[in-house]
C-alpha cells in the first residue's frame, strides 16, 4: 500500500505539471494569435497596395479613389473599403478581369456582386473565410481619362511574308507602308479585307522601272510614273517620301508634290512622324512621343515590324491607361 507521503508528492508533481502545461498553452496560444493577427495585417496591407497599383496602371487618378474602414456585419471586424469612380471610357469588367489575373497565384478567393442598374459592382477579397478587403466600383458621370491617340505605320513591309501576314490578320489597327512593286498589288485586297490601311513609300530603293523616281528624270517621265502609281495604288491612304533620298533633295520633288496635290493625295515625309529605330533608345523615344499628348491630340509612329514587336508590351500598357490606338488616317 502506497504511503501518504508518496501520494502527496505525486499529487504535488501532477499539480506542478498541470500549471506548466497551462503556462505553455497560454504562451503558445498568444504567439499563434499574434502571428495570425500579424499575417492578416500584412496580407491586407499588401493586397490593398497591389490593388492601388493596379488602378494606377489603368490611369485612374487618386481623386477618383476613396479609402475608408467599415465593419463586417457578420464578424464585427473592421476591414478596409476602397471605392473607385471608374472613368466613363473604361469598363468595370475589364478592371475586375485584370484583378483576377493579377491575384491568380495568391491564396485568395473573390466574391463579386454586380448591379445591372447603375453599373455598380462590389468585389471582396477573402483569405479563407476571412474578408480582408472590400472594393466598390461605380461609373463616373463625367470623368474621361485625358489621354491622346496613337497610330502606327509599319515601314517597308512585304505582305507575302508570314510575320507580316499574321499582323495583317490581327485585330490591331495599323497602316502598312509598301514600296511600290507589282507583286504587292495582289496583296492590297488582303490588306483591306482585314480592315488595315496601306501607304506607298517613295525612296531610292524602288527597283521596278515603271514605279522608279530618279533625281535626274525629266518632268514628263516623273509625271508618267506618278500616273502609274496612282492607277495601281490609288486606294492608298497617303504617300510617304523618304526625306533622306536623292529624289527628295532634287528639283523633281516639287513636281511630285504638285501632281499629288492636283489629285488630292496626301503626301508626307519621314520627318512628319516619330521614327522609332530598333536600338537601346526605342523605349525612351516611344515614351517621349506620347508623354505630352492630350485627349484631342495624336502621335503617329513610323517603325519597322521588328521595332513594333519590340514595344508590344508598352503598347498594351498605353491601351490600358486610356490611350486610343487608331488608324493613321484619323490623325493625318
Amino acid at each position: 500500500m502506497l504511503s501518504l507521503k508518496f501520494r502527496r508528492n505525486t499529487l504535488l508533481s501532477l499539480f506542478v505539471l498541470a500549471i506548466i502545461l497551462l503556462i505553455i498553452y497560454t504562451v503558445l496560444n498568444s504567439v499563434l494569435l499574434d502571428s495570425v493577427t500579424e499575417e492578416s495585417v500584412i496580407n491586407t496591407q499588401e493586397v490593398s497596395e497591389r490593388f492601388l497599383i493596379l488602378l494606377d496602371d489603368f490611369g485612374i487618378e487618386e481623386k477618383l479613389i476613396k479609402v475608408n474602414n467599415i465593419k463586417n456585419k457578420s464578424t464585427d471586424r473592421s476591414i478596409l473599403n476602397i471605392k473607385v469612380q471608374v472613368p466613363i471610357d473604361l469598363s468595370i469588367p475589364e478592371i475586375i478581369l485584370d484583378i483576377y489575373q493579377t491575384f491568380i497565384r495568391d491564396s485568395l478567393s473573390f466574391n463579386s456582386i454586380e448591379k445591372v442598374k447603375g453599373g455598380k459592382s462590389t468585389l471582396t477579397f477573402n483569405k479563407g473565410e476571412q474578408e480582408i478587403l472590400r472594393t466598390e466600383f461605380n461609373y463616373s458621370k463625367d470623368y474621361f481619362r485625358d489621354k491622346g491617340n496613337i497610330a502606327f505605320i509599319i515601314n517597308d513591309v512585304d505582305p507575302g511574308n508570314t510575320s507580316t501576314a499574321s499582323l495583317i490578320e490581327s485585330p490591331n489597327k495599323l497602316t502598312f507602308l509598301l514600296r511600290p512593286d507589282s507583286k504587292n498589288i495582289q496583296q492590297l485586297e488582303f490588306i483591306k479585307d482585314n480592315g488595315k490601311q496601306f501607304s506607298i513609300l517613295i525612296d531610292d530603293e524602288t527597283n521596278e522601272q515603271k514605279y522608279k523616281l530618279g533625281a535626274d528624270f525629266s518632268e514628263q517621265r516623273v509625271i508618267a510614273v506618278i500616273k502609274t502609281l496612282v492607277q495601281d495604288f490609288g486606294s492608298a491612304t497617303l504617300f510617304i517620301l523618304d526625306d533622306k533620298s536623292t529624289f527628295y533633295k532634287s528639283a523633281n520633288r516639287n513636281i511630285f508634290y504638285r501632281e499629288l496635290k492636283k489629285r488630292r493625295i496626301k503626301l508626307f515625309t519621314f520627318s512628319d512622324f516619330t521614327v522609332l529605330d530598333k536600338d537601346e533608345n526605342i523605349f525612351d523615344d516611344f515614351d517621349r512621343g506620347i508623354e505630352n499628348l492630350t485627349r484631342d491630340e495624336g502621335s503617329v509612329f513610323l517603325l519597322s515590324l521588328d521595332s513594333y514587336q519590340m514595344i508590344g508590351d508598352e503598347i498594351k500598357k498605353c491601351k490600358k491607361r486610356g490611350y486610343r490606338i487608331v488608324n493613321s488616317s484619323l490623325l493625318l
